[in-house]
């Protein structure tokens, strides 16, 4: 069934490609740095870990398209790849100035391992998740915020962590900008269930553009992103301490 939903959102989107219009597209790669990523259940280590994203958001006539991999290398032997595939298909859109811009269909395909699991599994083994999210959503007008949608996922668990236990997600993502100066990031709280507590996590991103002062067209964004997540990855059986998360790390995002 899992894989029914997503071929399904997949076919769907490349149907909508082929028949409809695309307003824009981009696509950015982000180099971060930062030395104070909490490593659950591994009793809450803290350990410097780089991350490369490749990054693609392109909005069209039938919904939009949000697909990114993360590349993330740590200290000692830890290594971790972690992507998301999220198309949204516009149900319905409201007149120019509503509230609600938008209803949408929302599908979010999460995948990732890591060979280094003693940071997840202390007992051993090859760390691996296919998670699968579909729900409904909404793109909100917003005063002042370049966007802003909020999403209600049912989510389907498939990994070594929380033992496929499913639970309910709420997403939230916004954007603002003044001039070269931007705000942008994500919410995501998710309810607990036998096999894992709730968590949250708010990573917000602080950029500034210097492409025009290098006398370059595309956007060179240098910056911050913060990450909190509390009880990172839903763990239980432990203290606050050892499960939450409070990085910060130094971003370097060029849009090709």
């Amino acid at each position: 069934m899992k894989k029914q939903l997503l071929a399904m959102a997949v076919i769907a989107a490349a149907t909508g490609t082929a028949q409809a219009e695309q307003f824009w597209a981009d696509n950015s790669v982000s180099l971060l740095y930062g030395e104070d990523y909490t490593m659950t259940p591994n009793n809450g280590e803290k350990n410097a870990v780089t991350n490369m994203t490749l990054e693609h958001v392109s909005g069209h006539s039938w919904g939009s398209l949000f697909f990114f991999v993360d590349r993330l290398v740590g200290e000692g032997d830890y290594s971790e790849t972690y992507g998301e595939f999220s198309p949204t298909f516009t149900l319905k859109k409201f007149e120019e100035g509503s509230f609600v811009k938008a209803i949408n269909a929302a599908f979010t395909y999460e995948f990732g391992s890591s060979t280094t699991s003693k940071f997840f599994l202390p007992e051993g083994g090859a760390y691996s998740q296919d998670n699968y999210l579909y729900g409904i959503g909404a793109d909100l007008n917003i005063p002042g915020m370049n966007y802003f949608s909020t999403t209600y996922y049912y989510s389907q668990r498939n990994n070594t962590f929380t033992n496929g236990d499913n639970d309910h997600q709420l997403t939230f993502v916004y954007g603002w900008s003044s001039g070269n100066l931007n705000i942008d990031g994500f919410l995501d709280w998710s309810t607990g269930t036998d096999q894992h507590d709730s968590e949250l996590n708010f990573t917000p991103q602080l950029t500034y553009n210097v492409g025009p002062a290098l006398g370059v067209s595309n956007k060179v964004k240098v910056g911050v992103e913060y990450s909190y997540w509390n009880n990172k990855f839903g763990a239980k059986g432990m203290e606050d301490k050892d499960r939450d998360q409070n990085a910060i790390s130094l971003l370097l995002k060029v849009h090709l």
